[in-house]
């Protein structure tokens, strides 16, 4: 009862994560299509992507995990799991070259403000669409094995969850907020499930 509370708990976490990494991408999707913009705007951009960078990272740290715990699960043999599993150690290099794009652009853009939101605009959109490429390209393709597999002590090391990482999450999150311009606050945007992420 007690280890199935604690998968609970780690899951919950995770999954408050990457609803908050939803709701700024979007909203920070919607800020890049605007024309107008001022330095709040600009603020708005750079505290965006100090959320993203920030949560992104985790996410790739947790699926670095989730695949070390599953290979051991997984047959030589297997063809179809060890593609899967192939495709995951792809995209998470993919997704940290555009994670990196994105924060030499976020600092350029704290350098030059308003002059340099066109070039920034450019690289935000790139690394959108790999975002949602990567949403797409159905990251929990193993999620039943997951399911048979893994035991609580699996879940919690996957979580990747520590004081910090909680603390550092919800004052980036609260930054987000606060900064967030009318008609752009990330918790006005409703939680979507993966299925419906890509749109």
């Amino acid at each position: 009862m007690n280890m199935s509370k604690n998968r609970i708990d780690f899951e919950s976490h995770v999954a408050s994560e990457r609803t908050h990494l939803s709701q700024v991408r979007r909203a920070f999707a919607d800020a890049v299509k605007i024309e107008a913009a001022d330095p709040s705007m600009v603020n708005f951009l750079v505290v965006c992507c100090d959320y993203m960078i920030f949560s992104l990272r985790r996410l790739i740290e947790q699926d670095v995990v989730l695949h070390e715990r599953l290979l051991p699960h997984v047959d030589s043999d297997d063809a179809e799991y060890q593609e899967k599993l192939k495709k995951l150690d792809t995209g998470l290099s993919s997704m940290e070259t555009f994670i990196r794009n994105l924060e030499n652009a976020k600092l350029q853009l704290v350098k030059s403000g308003l002059y340099g939101l066109h070039d920034f605009k450019k690289v935000a959109n790139e690394f959108l669409e790999a975002f949602l490429t990567m949403l797409a390209s159905n990251r929990h393709s193993t999620y039943s094995l997951e399911k048979e597999v893994f035991q609580s002590s699996d879940w919690e090391a996957i979580a990747c969850i520590s004081e910090e990482s909680i603390q550092s999450e919800k004052d980036l999150y609260h930054d987000v907020i606060i900064s967030s311009p009318e008609g752009l606050n990330p918790r006005d945007y409703p939680p979507i499930g993966h299925q419906q992420a890509v749109e």
